[in-house]
């Protein structure tokens, strides 16, 4: 297809329905380009002339195609260690509050969830200053990280626990020596004891009854996920997120995500880099 393939209207409106009643995902005018684009791949690939056709073959019988489709559509840009003013506020904040609570009512554990986790960096990360923080009592508790993505492709870089050094560029150097394995010049590998803390596995977050099962959670992380959704759609997450979560427990959204203009019945809380949000 020539570079300057466009979907005629109907086509595009067509196909981003679909990918909607799917997952939640919007696509706008805005972003129709960045559709367009990653779309004709699959087209060439399968055969399909139009879109007509494609969304016929994404239903057949036995087809993975719509996994293909939604691990083209993604975007999964992360790292360890991102985002400074977020890191600070777990680290300092929430994980010292999470293990005090947690140690003085007897409960050896910790549940979080990492919604839309990627490559799992992010979970990982949370992982180290869990041991970080519980050092020596680290074997004595059960912690419960779940990374979930809905692309399949991401989710097994998670499995795997490997990472090049461009997804280790924020971690100190004294991380990477005690919580990595140098594979080679470009690659690490996690720990096995950090591995073990982190269950990845899928999940479409507009999946209400698959999300269900990440429930009495200490802390939810729903970063950069909301902005892809319509208003409807980030209720339904919204809601789920909130009966997923334990009383008191926290979530954080992406930097420039916000729940306002929303009824919910989270409680805004102001750290002192960071805003979160509290059941």
């Amino acid at each position: 297809m020539a570079d300057g393939y466009k979907l005629p209207d109907d086509e595009f409106n067509s196909l981003r329905e679909y990918i909607y009643k799917k997952s939640g995902i919007l696509f706008t005018g805005r972003n129709r380009f960045q559709l367009e684009m990653k779309i004709r791949e699959r087209l060439d690939k399968t055969g399909c002339g139009n879109i007509p056709c494609y969304i016929k073959y994404l239903g057949s019988p036995g087809s993975v195609e719509l996994n293909t489709l939604f691990n083209t559509i993604t975007v999964n840009e992360t790292s360890f260690f991102r985002d400074r003013s977020f890191i600070a506020t777990i680290e300092k904040n929430v994980i010292p509050e999470i293990i005090k609570t947690n140690r003085a009512l007897g409960f050896g554990q910790v549940r979080i969830w990492s919604a839309a986790a990627s490559s799992g960096e992010e979970a990982y990360t949370i992982a180290i200053m869990l041991a970080e923080q519980l050092k020596g009592e680290l074997s004595k508790w059960s912690v419960r990280i779940f990374a979930t993505d809905i692309n399949d492709d991401v989710l097994k870089a998670c499995r795997t626990g490997i990472y090049s050094s461009y997804s280790m560029r924020n971690a100190a150097p004294d991380i990477r020596q005690r919580y990595f394995r140098q594979l080679d010049s470009d690659r690490y590998e996690i720990r096995d004891d950090i591995k073990a803390m982190v269950i990845p596995g899928k999940c479409n977050l507009m999946d209400t009854e698959g999300s269900k099962k990440f429930n009495k959670l200490d802390l939810l992380l729903i970063r950069n996920v909301l902005i892809y959704f319509d208003a409807e759609s980030k209720k339904k997450v919204l809601k789920t997120c909130y009966e997923n979560l334990k009383p008191g427990g926290h979530m954080f959204l992406g930097h420039s995500e916000t729940l306002f203009g929303f009824d919910n019945d989270f409680k805004l809380v102001h750290f002192v880099n960071a805003v979160g949000y509290r059941k």
